[in-house]
């Protein structure tokens, strides 16, 4: 598994979130695509019945109106029989025909013998020439022999009380004709059959008025696959859908033949097409719709392409905002970076500019006044440490001289062996050195009391910088804290912001569903004519407001989409900010780990300082002893040698502690510049 190393927060943002947001954006663009598509393909499936079912309707309105003509006149003439002439039945037939403008003719065609058994032939037939109704008695010859004709047949042989008859050519009125045969009967007996001629023509003219969509047409096919109706008229005589020029539509000829609805998909030269077709009862018709796939994808396709080019927008407008947040994010850090690295190499000259009052506002106040304090707690403690350095160098020069003074009463002492006289004169310059040794000792006395308290001043100074160190820590892990729970807050609006997706999902669902109710309503209301206007307006009024809610709903998905992917960027900045704050949490600790270092030398300079203290105060008291022996010694310098032994053994004494001062002081000054090197490696001015 491949591991990037980021050199920037910006570029780890950057690259982390692009990718996601393009493949959601785009796998959301896909879902709504398909979606949408289901959509498209479920409505015009509705669409499409409806319209075959509404057009199958006005065919049966026509044909059943055209039937109930041979089927009255059939029942008409059962009781009667032959006692109506050809002159009565060319007025029935006459009065029938003007009810129905699309009957083209009526005929009674009678059983040889069965209407005068000495008659072979009887017929009587009326039909319409030029708005005109004529009668005609040239069928009943042996040469036209009607009782053989295949429309006399199939209404003979029906167990039904009406049949149909295929469709055909008629040259002498250049039209398609269609034949009802209604059988009529007497006493159960079969005496013939009534047929009535209907001109296809207005059918025709029906079927090539539909338009579906834009460039979708309409065709009509009879149960044997013949076009008896198509989006062009003239050439459905004799044409059959299985020989069509086009091989596509050809090919699924037999498969609309062979089932009573459903819908198949063909080429031709505009691309593809989807064919919704459905049976028309009684006749066994074929009703056939066709939309071209292209338009009807083509408001999809639009949307689809508005789509991408709104995604690519929102995802340059994504990385601006990404990459100047980024920027502000990584700006406050590097400035917390500059400050931490300055204060770990010993810097503690530097400070954050403080411009905001968010979080990085408030830990830049809290590191500055941190280094401000830690600051002025080492310009003490250094100048602490430069006095005592001082004071230890003055210590040790007058314990020099205290010794070299010393040495001097020392051999005066022993001079003071050798006579009395010379010991009198050196006896009184003794005890005036040992007077100025007893001054210079308690000179030094002051200085070291001085000296240990700067010491203990500076101990107490480290101990508050190391808690000043400590609650800087405390305020780092506060802010890491409070920083979690603002993750904690933008989760729960992200959780949020998704319920709230799916209730506009929901209405976007309800607003689809009424405008298929609308787009239905309208329909209707264009079938009911005028009567339906009204009610065709309110239904478009209904339907463009269930478009205006989708786009509505369409848009508050895309702004909730936006809001939901920056959560998600807040969240991954605030966890970036986090991990700085832990970075300067542990430079803070590292100074803090220094400073306890500081406190200890502090603490050793402070306990030696007090030791010297006491041994001091012992070489006063010691002096201040040798100061009254010398007294006594220049008062009775004529005491015994055992006397004058006794002052050279106090005054070795007084030699030895002179120079143990010499090597406190010594240690002293060495722990004093040890002390000035720690704080030299911070810079404080």
């Amino acid at each position: 598994m491949v591991k990037f190393r980021f050199k920037s927060i910006r570029t780890r943002t950057i690259v982390t979130i692009l990718p996601m947001l393009i493949l959601s954006m785009f796998a959301l663009s896909a879902l709504s695509y398909s979606y949408s598509k289901n959509i498209i393909n479920a409505e015009i499936q509705d669409k499409m019945a409806y319209q075959l079912n509404a057009t199958i309707n006005n065919m049966q309105t026509i044909l059943t109106a055209h039937s109930k003509i041979p089927e009255s006149l059939a029942r008409t003439i059962e009781p009667v029989g032959d006692k109506i002439d050809k002159g009565k039945y060319f007025q029935i037939i006459q009065g029938l025909l003007s009810t129905n403008p699309d009957t083209f003719g009526v005929g009674i065609w009678y059983e040889p013998y069965q209407y005068k058994n000495y008659l072979q032939y009887y017929s009587s037939y009326a039909y319409r020439d030029n708005g005109r109704i004529l009668f005609s008695n040239d069928y009943d010859t042996k040469e036209y022999n009607y009782p053989e004709k295949e429309w006399y047949l199939l209404g003979k042989n029906t167990k039904e009380t009406m049949v149909w008859t295929d469709p055909f050519f008629d040259k002498t009125s250049n039209a398609m004709i269609l034949t009802t045969a209604v059988p009529f009967y007497t006493n159960n007996k079969f005496q013939g059959v009534v047929t009535a001629n209907i001109n296809l023509n207005s059918l025709q003219q029906k079927i090539s008025d539909i338009h579906v969509e834009k460039n979708g047409w309409a065709f009509l096919l009879d149960r044997n696959g013949n076009f008896i109706a198509n989006k062009d008229n003239q050439s459905v005589a004799n044409h059959q859908i299985k020989n069509d020029s086009n091989v596509g539509l050809a090919q699924i000829g037999q498969e609309i033949l062979a089932n009573n609805n459903g819908n198949a998909v063909f080429s031709d030269d505009r691309g593809l097409n989807i064919v919704y077709y459905q049976t028309v009862p009684d006749t066994s018709w074929k009703l056939a719709m066709v939309i071209s796939q292209e338009e009807l994808y083509q408001k999809l396709n639009d949307y689809f392409m508005i789509s991408v080019m709104i995604i690519i927008v929102l995802i340059c407008v994504v990385v601006m905002v990404i990459y100047f947040y980024s920027l502000y994010i990584t700006n406050n850090i590097k400035k917390v970076n500059i400050l931490s690295q300055s204060m770990s190499s010993g810097d503690l000259t530097q400070t954050i500019p403080i411009k905001t009052v968010d979080e990085f506002g408030q830990m830049g106040t809290n590191l500055n006044t941190m280094a401000s304090n830690l600051k002025s707690i080492l310009l003490q403690v250094s100048e602490s440490a430069k006095s005592v350095s001082e004071t230890s160098v003055l210590l040790s020069d007058n314990a020099e001289q205290s010794a070299k003074a010393t040495e001097e009463i020392a051999q005066s002492i022993q001079e003071v062996a050798g006579g009395t006289h010379t010991q009198l004169s050196l006896t009184d310059e003794a005890v005036e050195e040992t007077k100025v040794m007893f001054v210079n000792i308690k000179k030094i006395t002051q200085r070291i009391e001085l000296a240990s308290q700067s010491a203990k001043e500076a101990l107490q100074t480290s101990i508050e910088g190391k808690a000043d160190i400590v609650e800087a820590i405390n305020q780092i892990n506060l802010i890491s804290q409070n920083s979690l729970d603002s993750v904690g807050i933008v989760r729960q609006l992200e959780d949020k912001s998704r319920k709230i997706n799916q209730i506009m999902t929901l209405l976007s669902t309800i607003a689809k569903q009424t405008k298929m109710l609308a787009l239905n309503a309208g329909i209707i209301a264009a079938e009911a004519g005028s009567n339906g206007k009204t009610f065709s307006v309110i239904s478009r009024e209904i339907r463009l407001l269930a478009e205006n809610s989708t786009k509505s709903n369409s848009e508050i998905e895309t702004l909730i989409a936006e809001i939901q992917e920056d959560i998600s960027q807040v969240v991954k900045a605030m966890e970036n900010a986090d991990s700085s704050i832990q970075e300067g949490k542990q430079l803070t600790t590292k100074a803090g780990d220094s400073f306890s270092t500081i406190l200890n030398l502090v603490d050793g300079v402070s306990g030696q300082a007090g030791e010297m203290t006491n041994d001091i105060i012992m070489i006063r008291m010691n002096m201040q002893k040798m100061v009254e022996n010398m007294e006594v010694v220049s008062n009775f310098y004529g005491s015994s040698a055992s006397s004058t032994n006794h002052i050279s053994a106090t005054t070795e004494e007084q030699t030895a502690a002179i120079q143990e001062v010499a090597s406190y002081s010594n240690e002293l000054a060495h722990m004093a510049k040890v002390l000035q090197q720690s704080v030299a490696s911070f810079k404080l001015k």
